[in-house]
């Protein structure tokens, strides 16, 4: 497999957009009998117009998302498009859109079970699944990747939930011309392809108040220790009476353990309160019986755990002599890059001074990141993380 990426400035011509980076691809890129695209771009921009049109440019599907930021080689970009391209004689790429999730939550599981089974090549199940998922879903951020391992135990999940620029109305999908506020976009690899996976957690904890969760309900918690859920954040002086409680709690995601470590801990944002139950929703499950901590993330931790991360990364990189990776992916969240603040580019450089020449990169800054929190041969945990950057090496 090999790859490049492309950037453009330009986010409100799409047409100037599309010749802009399917030019740079053929430069870059001889491209081989099987390709697909990946597209980030600015909120503002017309991904369903963008992507239909570097599909009849490049003759390849184009899946995509929504985003933040865009990220590349030479770190974050404001206002900006980017497009990866993976190309292979060795691999196949099998694109699908499901049915709509924000509807009949009984049949949700269904319909992401069906998309994934579209991922499928007629050689067999695929090697990775990458997923743009939609924002605002009556659900838990976990169905995703439990969906995927009940269907293909082994099969490793990447990917993230599309963002815009906190008004939460502009956050779409796209795949090849069409673009969706409720569907997930998706795409497997098959063939010859060997993935790697590297995730962070921030876990600075502002304080040892550790409670056990006494009474939740998948992404909603009630009962934290004798406290209802607003009560022990209170308990951390922290105020809950706040007009957007995912903004006002970014830099205090929730730390889950389970008794006796080993696993690795989930974190978890709040996306709102319920002062009548005392209750608050989470974007990902909160298992009962947990032990629940409120981190303090600081903008350091965020450089740290990103420096982390790529070194991790080089080290496989290095060590691998039998399969050429040729490209990363990288989703971060977007709450990472609020807490940095005026230095919002700060985990980009980090990124970019680490990254190998000539081995391209490109990511998004997303509302909930998926990735293995573990992945080996026939050991795979796929799940659906808060706070966290997470990298895919292919």
């Amino acid at each position: 497999m090999k790859s490049a990426s492309a950037i453009s400035y330009e986010i409100e011509d799409w047409k100037e957009t599309a010749a802009s980076l399917s030019d740079t691809i053929r430069k870059k890129l001889p491209l081989r009998r099987n390709s697909i695209g990946v597209l980030f771009c600015d909120a503002d921009t017309d991904g369903a117009s963008l992507s239909g049109e570097l599909k009849r440019l490049l003759d390849m599907d184009v899946v995509g998302m929504t985003t933040l930021a865009p990220i590349d080689e030479d770190g974050r970009h404001e206002s900006a498009v980017v497009l990866s391209v993976l190309t292979a004689d060795d691999c196949e790429f099998t694109t699908a859109v499901s049915e709509p999730l924000s509807e009949g939550a009984e049949d949700t599981p269904r319909r992401i079970a069906d998309a994934y089974r579209r991922t499928a090549s007629p050689s067999g199940p695929p090697k990775l699944v990458f997923i743009c998922c939609p924002y605002g879903m009556p659900f838990s951020g976990d169905l995703y990747p439990d969906v995927l391992s009940s269907l293909y135990a082994g099969t490793p999940l990447m990917g993230g939930v599309a963002s815009d620029d906190y008004d939460y109305e502009r956050a779409r999908v796209f795949c090849s011309g069409r673009e969706y506020k409720d569907r997930l976009a998706a795409f497997g690899i098959a063939g010859h392809v060997k993935p790697a996976f590297v995730l962070r957690h921030v876990t600075s904890k502002f304080a040892e108040r550790i409670r056990r969760v006494v009474n939740a309900d998948g992404n909603v918690v009630y009962q934290v220790g004798d406290e209802t859920l607003v009560q022990y954040l209170e308990g951390f002086g922290l105020r809950t009476d706040v007009e957007d409680p995912l903004i006002a709690f970014t830099s205090y995601p929730m730390m889950l353990t389970m008794d006796g470590g080993g696993e690795t801990p989930l974190m978890r944002h709040i996306l709102s309160l319920d002062h009548e139950t005392g209750s608050g929703t989470f974007f990902g499950n909160v298992p009962t019986g947990s032990l629940a901590n409120i981190c303090l993330v600081s903008s350091g931790d965020i450089m740290a755990s990103c420096g982390e991360s790529m070194n991790s990364l080089l080290e496989i990189y290095a060590g691998e002599k039998e399969y050429e990776y040729s490209a990363i992916f990288c989703i971060s969240c977007s709450g990472r890059a609020m807490i940095l603040g005026k230095d919002s580019e700060a985990e980009g450089r980090v990124i970019s001074s680490l990254l190998p020449e000539g081995l391209p990169l490109t990511g998004a800054y997303c509302l909930g990141e998926i990735c293995p929190a573990r992945y080996g041969e026939d050991d795979v945990s796929n799940r659906f993380h808060n706070c966290s950057i997470t990298f895919c090496m292919l």
